[in-house]
């Protein structure tokens, strides 16, 4: 009878352990599972913080590449001047086989990537001079321009092209000659007297 009652109370105690076991191991999970979604939080709090930078960061970049572009159309047709006196090439394809550009640049603000042409006729209207000098945003100096209207004509522009400008009309972070809008953004042939154009980078 003896052995059969200890039989019995080594059963139970192994019956109790086991259960304790079984909660101990359902309490770790419940941590394990509470602690994941504390960090998925965390991470989508995080998250949705760098967006708007990485937006605002992505963004300045683009703006960085519209004015190398659009300052290398004006610096090729400032070239082309230079071999043509008083003349303005009457497309943009004549800077890149005359070798006055490296190659044609897309406008980084628009989906097909297509600049609006300049026509020289645009600089003898009112409102269509040459920008002003650059304004300070931010600590740092940053070229600026007033808006212009134009389009492309087939066969290239009526009196030649004198420069391009974005015709994307979303407002923009930086101001260029006075532009808060890409196609308010234009980049027309110059030459200051003593200052060489920057050279293009590879």
């Amino acid at each position: 009878m003896e052995p059969a009652m200890r039989s019995g109370s080594r059963s139970c105690s192994a019956g109790h352990a086991e259960f304790g076991a079984g909660n101990g191991r359902a309490v770790d999970a419940g941590f394990a599972m509470a602690a994941l979604l504390v960090s998925l939080a965390i991470m989508s709090i995080l998250l949705a913080m760098a967006l708007p930078a990485w937006r605002h960061a992505a963004q300045r970049e683009r703006e960085a590449e519209l004015i190398f572009r659009g300052e290398q159309y004006a610096r090729a047709i400032m070239l082309y001047q230079r071999q043509t006196p008083g003349a303005f090439p009457p497309d943009l394809e004549t800077l890149v086989e005359g070798r006055f550009l490296r190659r044609a640049y897309h406008d980084p603000m628009t989906e097909d990537g297509a600049f609006r042409l300049i026509p020289q006729s645009e600089l003898a209207a009112p409102g269509g001079g040459l920008a002003a000098g650059p304004e300070r945003m931010g600590g740092a100096e940053e070229p600026v321009t007033e808006s212009v209207e134009t389009a492309d004509a087939p066969g290239g522009v009526e009196g030649g092209v004198a420069g391009v400008v974005s015709r994307s009309t979303a407002f923009s972070i930086a101001r260029y000659n006075g532009g808060s809008r890409y196609d308010e953004w234009r980049f027309l042939v110059s030459e200051p007297e003593g200052t060489d154009p920057p050279s293009p980078s590879p």
